[in-house]
């Protein structure tokens, strides 16, 4: 058997490098107690992975690039890329563009037009120049540094080949971000050998044109030498000549075959637990930095209020400007998914899930002073009794936007006085004074052009009404109708109605002047609207102000959902709950103990247990009670402390003796150092809590004896005081 010239080579590069191979190879099993490992051996990890899946998977080795080995991610596009938002923009005459006006004839300068025009496309040059100047820029600033090893690196990396599990071409794996990449991807210079449970295949072919160009059909020996003599099992012809009818002896013939095989695997099975599975990371956290980007991974739970991933983006490549921060997550009560702050214009936006209550899909508000800029809050409309998709409002001004309603209202537009300036004859309330109600509807078309309203405004402070009606087929003018109200004395049960008060424009010709009744009747009816009008307007208003309060609320308290499948989160609930239980049950033993406590009994006994005590005799006895109530608190305090510092002693020498011996040291005396160290930490917490819950409690406790003390002793000690 020969070897490759180009692994001899490569051999002797590294060994003139002091770049020695791995000189440990641990288990996939290892790996995955461990959590950390090289390059090759969390490929084998993954490989093996692969491999049970159904995947045709090899290990690689061969050269990469210094980010690749280093496993420096600051050059890399992050996997959250940035939400482009896109407004839908409608172009409202594109089904009527047949019906258009002819514009105007031009009649400015043509020479005046071709120099504005070329100022025009002077600083649009200029700007796409310097558009080209950043974008030049950027990709210096991201070019790796100058690597005196470019092409002499070697790394551990998985190939998965289309003769397995359905792919459709052959793929990269890297093993450490677990992202897949091309063949002719960059990120790799050239392969040496590839190996699985099968064989080892040693690479024949030059690299130097890219791995995109080489063959990866294994079967070609001229290409890939394979280190043993006999091939896989399912690639051998001879097993498909055989056309025996005795199984055995197509068995024996096979076996008489001279061949080698590859030796028994050595590694345990692979065995990952559900609570590991469901960590995700080590400790449950990954942090990564990406190119402008840094992303923090967390597993589901490990966050107090849901967060599974923070983004961090960033305008600068060496990420010192922050622009734009999205946080998302999951397992929320309140069907929160996502939160995004805009550092440039200082704005949050809540994205929620479907089930809230109050049926908000969206919440956008000023993060600084979001009392004077708009809060944006879009609900979705089908979860809605009225129809209510989107409320935007601000200090002097509400838009309110409907859907899909009977009564085709879909618009209201609310104007309020401002702020210490109420109008002449009003007066200021803890409510916002309302001055102008602005409300559209869409086309009815089964009544007349000339009776369905499209807008109507109610003036509150003018005391009128503004009504205008929908366009007629064929008309280029609305019908209109104004009202004014009576003076609010002459407002009563019956409303005083006269011609004087109404006028209107009537845009069809030849159409029945409206009769006095059918006038009084319609203004009549828009009293009552403006009243519930107004009326719906403070609804809205209460419920802004409950849900901008709700928001607070789980904001400051969030809480979790848990499925009841979800077996590890259910225990700790279960376990919590029955801790909580017995820390109750044993308060109210307590309180029972110590109502019945007699703190002075010990004192009365050295005295012979008498039944009045002289002035001197209970001051003595209140300072000795103080004083051995104080050495108590302070012997309580020295032990835990000198209990957590043993204990974090024998940490550090555990931590010590493992750093030592680590190479070396069995897979079952590991798996226990792991659970020593698990249970030591969460020992020296337990500690940490008991004595800041001691140290906080003191005086309390101190305070609490000093007034049983007094309630008991206080007249005694204070006419011994004045005795002396």
């Amino acid at each position: 058997m020969q070897i490759s010239t180009n692994l001899q080579i490569s051999i002797k590069t590294l060994r003139l490098l002091n770049l020695t191979e791995p000189n440990r190879f641990y288990s996939p099993h290892t790996i995955f107690i461990r959590r950390a490992g090289q390059s090759h051996e969390i490929a084998c990890a993954l490989c093996s992975l692969l491999i049970g899946l159904g995947y045709d998977a090899y290990v690689v080795f061969g050269y990469a690039v210094r980010d690749v080995t280093l496993r420096i991610m600051s050059r890399v596009d992050s996997p959250y890329p940035p939400d482009e938002e896109k407004d839908q923009v409608r172009d409202e005459g594109e089904d009527n563009k047949k019906y258009t006006v002819r514009p105007p004839r031009d009649l400015r300068s043509k020479f005046l037009l071709m120099m504005e025009q070329k100022e025009i496309d002077k600083i649009k040059a200029e700007e796409e120049r310097q558009a080209e100047l950043e974008k030049q820029r950027e990709e210096e600033e991201e070019k790796p540094p100058f690597d005196e090893l470019e092409g002499m690196r070697f790394h551990f990396w998985v190939m998965i080949r289309t003769e397995g599990r359905a792919i459709d071409e052959v793929t990269f794996v890297e093993p450490s971000t677990g992202m897949p990449h091309p063949v002719s991807s960059p990120m790799y210079s050239g392969i040496e050998s590839v190996w699985n449970h099968l064989n080892y295949w040693i690479n024949m072919q030059d690299c130097k044109e890219g791995l995109g160009s080489i063959d990866y059909n294994l079967h070609d020996v001229t290409k890939w030498e394979h280190l043993l003599i006999g091939e896989p099992l399912h690639w051998r012809q001879t097993v498909e000549n055989l056309q025996m009818d005795d199984d055995e002896i197509a068995l024996a013939k096979l076996m008489e075959e001279k061949h080698l095989d590859m030796p028994m695997p050595w590694s345990t099975k692979i065995y990952i637990t559900h609570s590991v599975l469901k960590q995700k990371y080590p400790e449950g956290v990954m942090t990564t930095w990406y190119k402008r980007t840094l992303v923090e991974e967390y597993a589901p739970y490990v966050q107090y209020d849901g967060m599974v991933v923070k983004i961090t983006r960033f305008k600068d490549f060496d990420c010192t400007i922050p622009t734009r921060v999205e946080d998302l997550y999951e397992n929320r009560q309140d069907k929160l998914r996502k939160i995004v702050f805009d550092y440039n214009t200082q704005y949050i936006t809540e994205y929620f899930g479907p089930g809230r209550e109050d049926a908000v899909i969206e919440h956008r508000y000023h993060s600084k002073e979001p009392e004077t800029n708009p809060r944006i809050i879009i609900f979705n409309s089908n979860a809605r009794h009225d129809g209510l998709e989107r409320i935007e409002v601000e200090r002097e001004h509400m838009l309110e936007n409907y859907v899909d309603r009977e009564d085709l209202f879909y618009f209201r537009e609310v104007n309020y006085a401002r702020k210490g300036y109420p109008p002449p004859g009003f007066t200021e309330s803890h409510r916002k004074l309302i001055i102008k109600v602005v409300e559209k509807f869409h086309r009815n078309k089964a009544i007349p052009a000339r009776d369905d309203v499209a807008t109507r405004e109610f003036a509150i402070v003018e005391r009128q009404i503004h009504l205008q009606y929908h366009f007629g087929e064929g008309k280029v003018t609305a019908s209109t109708r104004n009202f004014i109200k009576p003076a609010i004395a002459e407002m009563g049960d019956d409303v005083l109605f006269s011609p004087d008060v109404t006028s209107g424009y009537e845009a069809e010709i030849g159409a029945r002047p409206r009769r006095q009744l059918e006038l009084f009747l319609l203004f009549q009816k828009m009293l009552q609207e403006e009243e519930v009008s107004i009326s719906r307007i403070r609804e809205i208003e209460d419920q802004i102000t409950e849900f901008v309060a709700l928001r607070d609320h789980e904001t400051a308290f969030p809480k979790l959902d848990v499925s009841l499948f979800n077996i590890e989160q259910n225990e700790d609930y279960r376990l919590g709950m029955l801790e909580k239980e017995r820390e109750q049950q044993e308060h109210k033993e307590k309180e029972i103990e110590d109502a019945g406590v007699e703190y002075l009994a010990p004192y009365l006994s050295k005295l012979g247990n008498p039944e009045s005590l002289s002035p001197r005799s209970a001051a003595k006895i209140r300072e000795e009670c103080l004083n051995d109530f104080k050495q108590m608190l302070l012997n309580r305090a020295v032990d835990i402390q000198k209990q957590f510092e043993y204990w974090t002693q024998f940490l550090k020498d555990k931590q010590q003796w493992y750093s030592i011996n680590q190479d070396t040291i069995q897979e079952d005396d590991e798996i226990k150092y792991f659970q020593d160290v698990n249970e030591l930490t969460f020992l020296l917490q337990c500690y940490e809590i008991r004595l800041g819950r001691h140290r906080d409690l003191s005086s309390l406790r101190y305070e609490a004896v000093v007034r049983y003390l007094n309630a008991q002793l206080k007249p005694l000690v204070d006419a011994y005081q004045e005795e002396e």
